[in-house]
């Protein structure tokens, strides 16, 4: 923290909503970054959102799985919520099956307003699934920018 003259002081706000401002600060901040991004570079900025997305899902991947066996989809989907959670989102697991773990989220935390954004920063999430067990997949079955009223991420056993 930074020292202040004896006589100054700044009101202390509590941890939770310390946290809740900056971090709806850095999701806008992330969303204006890959807004310019686009629409400076088209395509290839969302080739470079995709892959600095993609190497940071492995990255997180490797750190929770290690050496080990590939995790159960029913783990990878409570990771996912963790990570949801993290995020401080809002919504609810609506299938939770050794097959199809769906989880729905109402609102975007970044929030995105573009499908080309949404998909090229979701491939942090496909990374990430596919490091924890390679024989899942990920999609955003449902998206709000995509016009449909709440996101669906959706993890399925491949068949």
């Amino acid at each position: 923290m930074i020292k202040l003259p004896p006589d100054i002081e700044i009101p202390d706000r509590p941890l939770d909503a310390r946290y809740k401002g900056v971090l709806r600060g850095l999701l806008t901040r992330i969303k204006g970054l890959y807004d310019a991004i686009y629409k400076r570079y088209g395509d290839d900025g969302l080739d470079l959102i995709r892959e600095v997305s993609s190497s940071y899902g492995r990255d997180i991947a490797r750190r929770v799985r290690g050496d080990g066996d590939p995790l159960p989809i029913k783990d990878v989907g409570l990771y996912l919520v963790k990570v949801f959670n993290n995020m401080r989102s809002e919504g609810e697991v609506t299938e939770f099956t050794d097959k199809r773990v769906a989880i729905k989220v109402p609102l975007c935390p970044y929030p995105f307003d573009k499908v080309e954004i949404c998909q090229a920063h979701t491939s942090m999430e496909r990374a990430l699934v596919q490091g924890l067990n390679p024989d899942l997949d990920y999609e955003i079955e449902l998206s709000v920018p995509a016009g449909d009223p709440f996101c669906l991420h959706v993890l399925k056993k491949r068949m």
